[in-house]
């Protein structure tokens, strides 16, 4: 686990809301993308509004090597892998919330992706987030900023959502993982998935803070409980097993 990666998040979030801010003079046009809060704090979510219109699905989604992932699991990962084949294949719609808030292939939910180029798979995984309906399965793309794809089966359907790469860092085997909220906080979560819907319980944040002095400090609070220790000390004794991403 790259303790140095999430230290510098908290870095980087002052420089993305600068660059946020140019976006934005440029014109961005709000109605092709718009703002849902998911409740992670002041975490907020960019979507693309296809709520409305149908979505434009190229045929170039359908050349995605899936026998590739699955070979380089392991015998039990490959038979669960195996029951979330009929949608990636685009045999079968999932529902997806937050995202698309509807049923979709999984070609669709591609296009639903607001990028130049066709979306391209970083790394696949299988974890159980939530301790129900077995393990999700997690695909991982780069373009659009970076975007988590999550799926689950609940009551003999496959449902999913969406989670941008500030909001899902660092996934842990145990489900835990961290969002980026503004500058200096991040949120340290875990999420439930299942057909009623998404839950994201966060259950630890940290806040940079300047003292009286001129110095700066990491107010680390975890269950409503302040840390008198290190964010550096903490992440490594809570952050320390990623899961495994097969690329």
């Amino acid at each position: 686990m790259n303790i140095l990666k999430i230290m510098n998040s908290l870095k980087r979030t002052i420089l993305i809301g600068a660059i946020a801010a140019n976006l934005i003079s440029c014109g961005i046009k709000k109605n092709d993308i718009e703002e849902a809060d998911l409740n992670i704090g002041d975490v907020e979510y960019d979507i693309k509004d296809q709520n409305d219109s149908e979505l434009e699905v190229s045929e170039e989604y359908t050349e995605i090597n899936w026998e590739h992932y699955r070979e380089l699991m392991d015998y039990e990962d490959q038979v669960v892998f195996q029951e979330y084949l009929s949608v990636l294949k685009n045999d079968e719609k999932f529902y997806c919330f937050d995202w698309c808030n509807k049923e979709v292939t999984f070609n669709e939910y591609l296009s639903s992706i607001v990028s130049e180029r066709k979306p391209d798979i970083q790394g696949v995984t299988l974890v159980d987030l939530d301790n129900q309906n077995g393990k999700e399965l997690i695909i991982c793309l780069y373009e659009g900023g970076g975007n988590y794809l999550i799926l689950t089966r609940d009551t003999g359907k496959i449902y999913g959502t969406n989670l941008g790469a500030r909001q899902f860092e660092d996934l842990q085997k145990d489900g835990k993982y961290y969002g980026a909220g503004g500058a200096g906080d991040l949120y340290f979560c875990t999420l439930a998935i299942d057909s009623a819907g998404l839950k994201v319980n966060r259950f630890g944040e940290v806040h940079g803070e300047d003292n009286e002095e001129g110095s700066h400090s990491d107010r680390l609070e975890v269950n409503g409980q302040v840390i008198n220790q290190s964010l550096k000390d903490w992440l490594e004794e809570n952050y320390n097993d990623p899961v495994d991403w097969i690329k």
